[in-house]
């Protein structure tokens, strides 16, 4: 972010319950030239992690969540982006956890008017195949559903032990 990136996606990022606001305000501070966006879900695979032991063992007792983070420019983008659903109603149970805190869809606008639709993507783990494939073909209805549209996707698409479905 030193260096003046447009746009920052970030995965995975592990924070206490309830205190998405305060988190937010805090990275806004330490970043004011970004605007920052947060999405927060309550499932993840726990890991070790050994900068923060405290933390997952915290997930684990439910006490954390995890969530996806974008910042966006400010002198790129407008400060107004609108965080957009990227799938049905009917469809939240096929997509388990994922519907919360693994995508974040943005329709954000540069200064010079132009929309862009910014995705940040956690994908589901490469042991669910048939999540990251449920998780894919709605992420595919939406682009589709509008080619013309500019676009920048981005993230974690756990695809080591499987391709199906990425270009």
């Amino acid at each position: 972010m030193q260096k003046g990136a447009a746009v920052v996606l970030l995965q995975e990022v592990l924070i206490r319950k309830g205190t998405t606001v305060k988190v937010r305000r805090e990275l806004r501070q330490m970043f004011p030239m970004y605007e920052c966006y947060i999405t927060a879900g309550s499932h993840v695979h726990v890991k070790y992690d050994e900068n923060d032991r405290t933390l997952v063992e915290e997930y684990a007792r439910n006490k954390a969540q995890i969530t996806v983070v974008t910042f966006l420019h400010k002198q790129v983008f407008q400060t107004n982006a609108l965080a957009r659903t990227w799938y049905k109603p009917r469809d939240m149970s096929a997509l388990e956890h994922m519907a919360h805190g693994h995508v974040l869809w943005l329709e954000a606008k540069t200064h010079d008017n132009v929309s862009i639709s910014i995705v940040d993507v956690h994908q589901a783990t490469a042991k669910r195949h048939d999540l990251q494939r449920q998780v894919t073909l709605l992420l595919r209805a939406m682009v589709d559903a509008a080619l013309t549209q500019q676009r920048i996707m981005g993230g974690d698409f756990n695809a080591a032990l499987s391709h199906y479905g990425y270009a």
